[in-house]
């Protein structure tokens, strides 16, 4: 309440200079622009959530009045300090009905406060701070609602010059998470501290050091559980530095070196360190060739395991007039860790070719072909995985690395090492015969396509050597302008001379993937059937795709996206996998002040442990007279998801001032 305080009486003061007359000359204040939004909000919805033999009717309604101010002045002078500032006040009173918890009156406050200074900000060396906080209600993915507050400051200093150019940032911040429905409680602290600067010897290179300390705390109100020891406090201080150069030895960049070196090391609940060399030499040599060579050197230290990598690889390609480009490269890699240890052998050859056809038409075609030996060391033993990486997206297969992993020490974790993930709620772990598949539950704490950070303990086999052959071939078809095409891809990995290997499972596969996709006018689409053949994860997979996306008379636009996965197999024959996906915008222009809005989408998955079925719609009609603008809106939401049931409905309307 002291810092709305401050700020509204800032804002005052702010208003009384505005009064004065417009002058260039300096003056003690100075408000140099002024800009807010008075409104009114009204809101009704009601909830039914079927669960078991649970059943609950939920109604809800809200009046809001909210002001948001937004103002940029200076003391003095615009350039010895400028200040913007930004403030919202919406408080909300309403009553919540229920037949199943008791009836109560309820008091929300959403609260919104950003300053920020401004110093010297045209000169060489200039200086800024903020404040930021900030206190709203959202969903995830619309299946999860939460209740959130963040607060943090920070400054940055810049100091530009033709010696070495400099900054230096500080921020530092608290925010925490509630899950409504759940009543996951989540509190998260940084601090972060980072500076860089940048040197230029001449117009050939640029050289940059950057050197970081973050700290970082995450706390929940979780129950302990055998998967995650530490779930009610994790905390981790991370620091990194680096050396990035490139060095081009010619006017015209055509023979360039790069080179990064750093260091990153992480104490607390999970100790890290990680230094690590990455070089590279481009040479373009004549007669259309190109030379690469890279070499990349890895020392990682872990609580349980360390390891040493080198890695060195050449690549020679070559661009035959327009149409054919060759490529070959070789690659040698080796691995020393405290548990094995590794070498690889990579070779490889692609060729690409292009011909024009008749018909406005193209012809691709590519071969590639793949040469992996790779020899290890070791004794069969149980081994400890520290912080592999993987990506999850909705509607892929994400296998672990290894194979025969003890599901029960599987610790998942976000990027940061700082989050750690819950099973069952974040994510869900299936098998698949030797191997574990980890998959993301949407409204969980993962976000589609996010990366994050797996340990887990799995049994590796003795020593063993093989040989792994991949070889691709694919050819496209595009006629009338790239307006229909057609194309199929047929890879196949096959092993030569494989030694020990009857505790270790092979991927021998073949895939095949066939389809066509259309463009004409507003409307895109395809499809493509996927036959893959693997001693691991075997699957037929037929995806169709379709695009609406265009305009009409300048007051109707549209665009509806559709996409359906069917996995007509997984792993043996009678499993089944579906991904339904369909969502689209409708906009219509009455006249240039009245608009309506549909948006709505349609999700649902079926198949082992990712059962889903998700409607979401919104209706708004948007016009304005004068500085009166009108929004009402209809919102529907229907989800059907671990034998959860929820049916909800919403109406609304806002009437702003805006100046």
């Amino acid at each position: 309440m002291k810092g709305i305080k401050w700020t509204y009486i800032i804002l005052l003061f702010s208003v009384y200079s505005y009064s004065q007359e417009s002058t260039t000359e300096t003056t003690f204040w100075k408000l140099a622009s002024l800009s807010g939004e008075l409104n009114l909000n009204g809101s009704y919805w009601d909830q039914e959530t079927n669960r078991n033999n649970f059943h609950e009717l939920q109604e809800n309604s809200f009046l809001s009045g909210s002001l948001f101010l937004n103002s940029n002045s200076y003391f003095w002078h615009p350039n010895f300090l400028s200040l913007d500032l930004n403030v919202g006040y919406s408080p909300e009173t309403g009553q919540r009905l229920s037949l199943v918890i008791p009836d109560r009156n309820e008091l929300n406050t959403l609260k919104k406060l950003y300053v920020k200074a401004s110093f010297f900000q045209h000169n060489a060396f200039n200086f800024n701070m903020y404040v930021n906080i900030n206190e709203n209600y959202n969903n995830r993915e619309n299946l999860t609602n939460l209740k959130a507050s963040f607060k943090n400051w920070g400054s940055l200093l810049n100091y530009s010059n033709k010696v070495v150019p400099i900054t230096v940032s500080y921020s530092q911040g608290r925010g925490e998470q509630q899950e409504l429905q759940t009543g996951r409680d989540y509190i998260t602290e940084q601090n972060n501290f980072e500076t860089r600067a940048t040197k230029s010897f001449g117009a050939n290179d640029r050289n940059q050091f950057v050197f970081s300390h973050n700290k970082y705390t995450y706390k929940d109100n979780l129950l302990l559980s055998n998967q995650n020891q530490n779930s009610n406090m994790v905390k981790n201080d991370i620091t990194r530095w680096s050396l990035n150069n490139n060095l081009f030895f010619d006017s015209k960049r055509n023979y360039s070196f790069n080179s990064l070196v750093s260091n990153e090391k992480q104490i607390g609940n999970f100790n890290y360190e990680r230094f690590q060399v990455l070089e590279n030499v481009f040479l373009k040599l004549p007669e259309n060739f190109n030379f690469s060579a890279n070499y990349d050197f890895f020392d990682i230290k872990g609580d349980i395991q360390n390891s040493k990598q080198h890695n060195a690889r050449v690549t020679l390609s070559h661009q035959l007039y327009e149409s054919l480009q060759t490529r070959m490269f070789f690659e040698y890699n080796t691995v020393n860790s405290t548990q094995y240890q590794e070498n690889f052998r990579r070779a490889g050859l692609d060729i690409r070719y292009t011909k024009k056809i008749p018909l406005d038409g193209l012809l691709y075609l590519s071969y590639r072909i793949n040469s992996n030996n790779q020899d290890r060391e070791s004794e069969a033993a149980s081994f400890f995985i520290q912080n592999e990486e993987q990506t999850l997206y909705d509607g892929g297969i994400v296998l672990l690395d290894n194979q025969n992993v003890n599901s029960i020490t599987v610790v998942v974790r976000d990027i940061t090492s700082t989050i750690v993930y819950q099973l069952n709620i974040d994510y869900v772990l299936i098998n698949r015969n030797e191997f574990l598949e980890i998959q993301r539950i949407p409204g969980g704490q993962i976000a589609n396509n996010a990366t994050v950070l797996i340990d887990y303990e799995a049994i590796q086999p003795q020593s063993y050597k093989f040989n792994a052959i991949n070889n691709f071939f694919g050819a496209r078809i595009a006629l009338f302008n790239s307006q229909i095409e057609f194309y199929f891809n047929a890879s196949k990995q096959d092993y030569i001379n494989p030694e020990n290997i009857d505790f270790l499972t092979l991927d021998f596969f073949s895939k095949n993937v066939y389809g066509t996709r259309f463009k004409y006018r507003f409307i895109s689409g395809g499809i493509e059937h996927d036959n893959y053949r693997s001693t691991i994860i075997p699957y037929r997979l037929t995806r169709y795709y379709l695009t609406l996306q265009g305009s009409a008379k300048q007051k109707l636009f549209y665009t509806i996206n559709g996409d359906l996965r069917d996995y007509a197999m997984i792993v043996e024959e009678g499993m089944k996998q579906k991904y339904y996906n369909i969502s689209g915008n409708i906009s219509y222009n009455f006249s240039p002040k009245t608009r309506l809005n549909l948006e709505g989408s349609y999700l649902k998955q079926e198949g082992e442990a990712i059962d889903l079925d998700l409607i979401t719609a919104r209706l708004e009609l948007t016009t304005n007279f004068r500085q009166l603008f009108f929004t009402a809106g209809l919102e529907l939401y229907r989800s059907d998801i671990f034998n959860e049931k929820v049916d909800f409905n919403k109406v609304s309307i806002q009437v702003s001032r805006r100046f």
